[in-house]
């Protein structure tokens, strides 16, 4: 397996430190320049990289506002972490590709990854592997 550039990075920064720390920001509940200020903040504060998603995406177009106004003020990577096939943008470095592991239901288990592969690819997107699984 060919490990890319952002997961490299995150993979040296863990050994380095010991740990890493993810700043998540929903594009749907900060504006681009609030949610830049946002991912500059985070970034002076330690962050490792920037999470985009955690909402259901009714706006692509607020969705790529948002990344681009971000990736226009930090060097830390831009990484998608999407609730749904519906969360990919062309500004970020990479994506969290995805796998709900306790998941009844097949879609989160491959379904969503099978769906956005051709799109992952085509934005030229460095895909993560991200195995979880939710408790509670």
């Amino acid at each position: 397996m060919k490990v890319e550039k952002v997961e490299s990075y995150l993979h040296r920064k863990l050994r380095a430190e010991g740990s890493l720390h993810f700043t998540l920001i929903d594009p749907e509940k900060l504006p681009p320049s609030q949610a830049a200020e946002t991912a500059v903040r985070a970034e002076k504060a330690g962050s490792s990289a920037i999470l985009l998603g955690g909402s259901t995406i009714a706006s692509q177009t607020e969705l790529e506002a948002v990344a681009e106004a971000i990736k226009g003020r930090v060097k830390i990577p831009l990484i998608l972490f999407p609730g749904n096939v519906t969360g990919l943008s062309k500004h970020a470095d990479a994506i969290f590709f995805m796998s709900l592991l306790n998941s009844a239901n097949p879609y989160f288990l491959i379904g969503a990854q099978a769906i956005a592969a051709p799109l992952v690819k085509r934005l030229k997107l460095e895909a993560i592997p991200l195995g979880y699984v939710i408790i509670g």
